[in-house]
């Protein structure tokens, strides 16, 4: 694959202005849209999608016609969508777009959408585990299926939000912002030509959505949240479902190349718990490693042609799981290599009681990818591996070389809300990576964290997302989507939004979010911005003295999102209310409604959690005790009264069971 070929393309061309088409006048169809005879499974979900938008924004039902079919209807003006005989003719040809490119043109009679609905092949692991758990999964069919090309699917989004003016702010109809309209043009006439920005751009939906639900609940909730992703067009046009590679070698050579594994500092190569063999290391210098690793990715390349690199990426681990200590390994260290933060903390945990320091394992693992490379080379010229900027190897090497040919997902080791450190910290950590030669991509855990409160970083985010894409983002993977959307809403807005475009303006994303509550827009925007300010209390400090990973704030949050907190979150949300009351705006209010519940649902979770604590504190006390039981139950069945609407419970109950006040499996409570 060329990666110079990987970059954005925005080509608009203004045709003389002449009477623009008409689509819907008064009420009524002025046009049909009309697919190819054999539409693709991409146009055919696309021109239902169109038909339902601009029917919910003006009221009429446009005809879906076959191009034969097209030619014996009484409406002349025309919405051709895919690669049709009309389109050819009219000089579109986005076959020979990258993936997920689209090309549009407006005429005196015919608005074209068309795009490259191509790419279909065979599934990748991500794809092959939803068509297994997934109902209605259909391979190479959006919504469910985001790896196909789905150019010409794109292409009506982008005409709806430009021409209709829709907004999809949260998966569903309340969230989905269709401005009322008797008339509809096709727009000014003119040929546009985009290719999008990012070659794979999916937040993971896989992370336990489905605990504690009923099928049909489990099924609409990735149903909705599917649509939404397609909605913002994050869409995987090359594969990066990669992950941590070497999470079966224990099971598969333990036995038999124990010298693969990491030395520990006991003198074992094993996984310090037998029980979590994923979690243990690699002795990433050793070259009969790096030959079993080619091995595996020419048998993958071989079975699923749609992962072709080299998976670089090692396994996960905890703090207890130590590094190679192994001489070999050790080499590839250069001597000015950062050391590690809490030097002596991170030895006792690992059992190491050497005077040796710890340091960082960039140019280690620099190395490591650099020896996968030269190894796949002799069976591939353009042997590509991707790996991980994570954990003990985040910060850029000092004195190691990269390729464009090593892909480097950026895994930025911190939380927001950011210091003016770490702020800092991120842009040296991007940069120094770029200046490796290394092609990058983001691929953060920020949606990990936040739980059910409203913890609001939109801004902040915003400005880093913009910044990686000014400085050579190709891609971003996020873990994960949990779906807190009437809580942390905002932020996956602004990740959806720059995901459209990394060049909208971070200010113009919140006003356009805030605008979708209609005449409380205002108030929205101050009740936002009021939790965004609570959310700064939960500083590096605050997760430092709270640990826990991602589950910083259903361990201890309770300390911020106190009830005088609510109280005044509250006041600002009454003041929405009445707002949209004011103004008899029905569709503001049934968003701010939404809001609503789920600040009742914050606060309930936070009563539960600080009821938890007073009865840790005094655990012979009886009413302590029945307190914190009693809070439990009604948190549980207010959640069982909405469950459609607050849908990803299991990832709750995780969390719960992290932070030490949840029992049980989540199948059941």
């Amino acid at each position: 694959m060329n990666l110079r070929l990987l970059f954005p393309l925005f080509l608009t061309v203004v045709l003389p202005s002449l009477e623009a088409v008409e689509i819907v006048a008064g009420g009524e169809p002025r046009a049909v849209i009309v697919v190819p005879d054999k539409p693709s499974a991409v146009a055919r979900y696309a021109a239902r999608e169109l038909e339902w938008h601009i029917e919910r924004a003006t009221g009429a039902k446009l005809p879906i016609l076959s191009e034969g079919q097209a030619a014996a209807s009484p409406l002349e003006n025309r919405i051709y969508l895919g690669v049709t005989s009309a389109s050819r003719e009219a000089g579109l040809d986005p076959g020979k777009l990258p993936p997920n490119g689209f090309q549009t043109k407006v005429t005196a009679k015919a608005v074209f959408l068309s795009g490259r609905d191509d790419g279909v092949q065979p599934p990748d692991k991500f794809t092959q585990s939803a068509m297994k758990q997934w109902t209605g999964f259909v391979h190479g069919a959006p919504p469910l299926d985001d790896s196909v090309s789905m150019g010409s699917l794109f292409a009506v989004y982008d005409w709806l939000e430009r021409q209709a003016g829709v907004r999809w702010l949260w998966p569903g109809e309340t969230g989905t912002v269709v401005p009322p309209a008797r008339g509809l043009s096709g727009g000014p006439e003119e040929e546009r030509t985009e290719v999008r920005p990012l070659i794979h751009a999916r937040p993971r939906l896989s992370l336990t959505p489905w605990p504690g639900l009923t099928k049909e609940l489990r099924d609409r909730y990735i149903d909705d949240t599917s649509i939404w992703l397609r909605r913002q067009r994050f869409a995987r046009g090359v594969s990066f479902e990669y992950g941590h590679g070497y999470v079966q070698y224990w099971e598969r050579f333990g036995k038999t190349h124990p010298e693969y594994f990491a030395l520990r500092p006991d003198g074992q190569r094993a996984p310090v718990l037998e029980e979590r063999p994923y979690l243990v290391q690699m002795c990433v210098s050793n070259p009969g490693l790096h030959r079993q690793i080619i091995e595996d990715w020419l048998v993958q390349r071989r079975e699923v042609p749609r992962l072709p690199w080299i998976n670089g990426v090692e396994n996960d681990k905890t703090s207890r799981d130590p590094n190679c200590v192994c001489e070999a390994c050790r080499a590839w260290d250069p001597p000015d290599a950062p050391l590690l933060s809490k030097q002596a903390e991170r030895k006792e945990m690992t059992g190491d009681t050497s005077d040796r320091p710890m340091v960082s394992l960039s140019d280690r693992y620099a190395r490591f990818w650099l020896a996968l490379q030269a190894e796949g080379q002799k069976h591939d010229p353009e042997a590509t591996v991707l790996g991980y900027a994570y954990a003990d190897a985040s910060a850029p090497p000092v004195a190691t070389k990269l390729n464009e040919r090593i892909i480097v997902g950026i895994v930025p080791p911190y939380a927001f809300p950011l210091s003016d450190e770490n702020r800092e910290a991120f842009r040296k950590l991007w940069d120094g990576w770029a200046k490796t030669g290394a092609r990058l991509y983001l691929r953060p855990n920020y949606f990990l964290s936040g739980y059910c409160v409203p913890y609001i970083f939109a801004e902040e985010f915003g400005e880093e997302f913009r910044y990686a894409a000014r400085h050579g983002m190709i891609a971003t993977d996020f873990d994960s989507l949990l779906g807190m959307w009437g809580v942390q809403g905002l932020n996956l807005y602004m990740m959806a939004r720059l995901n459209v475009n990394p060049d909208f303006a971070v200010a113009d994303i919140l006003k356009e979010y805030y605008a979708g509550f209609g005449a409380a827009s205002k108030e929205v925007g101050a009740y936002f911005d009021y939790w965004k300010g609570v959310t700064l209390k939960l500083d590096q400090e605050f997760r430092d003295r709270n640990r826990g990973g991602w589950a910083f704030v259903s361990k201890a949050g309770d300390e911020v999102y106190t009830p005088e907190a609510f109280a005044q979150g509250r006041e600002l949300l009454e003041k929405a209310k009445a707002a949209a009351e004011r103004a008899n705006d029905t569709a503001g209010a049934r968003r701010i409604a939404y809001l609503d519940l789920w600040l009742e649902h914050a606060e309930r979770s936070m009563k539960t959690l600080a009821a938890f604590h007073a009865h840790r504190e005094a655990r012979r006390d009886p009413v302590l005790k029945e307190e914190f039981e009693q809070a439990q139950e009604e948190l549980d069945t207010f959640r069982d009264a909405h469950a459609v609407e607050i849908g990803n419970v299991g990832v709750l109950r995780k969390l719960e069971r992290w932070s030490g006040w949840r029992k049980g499996d989540p199948e059941t409570k």
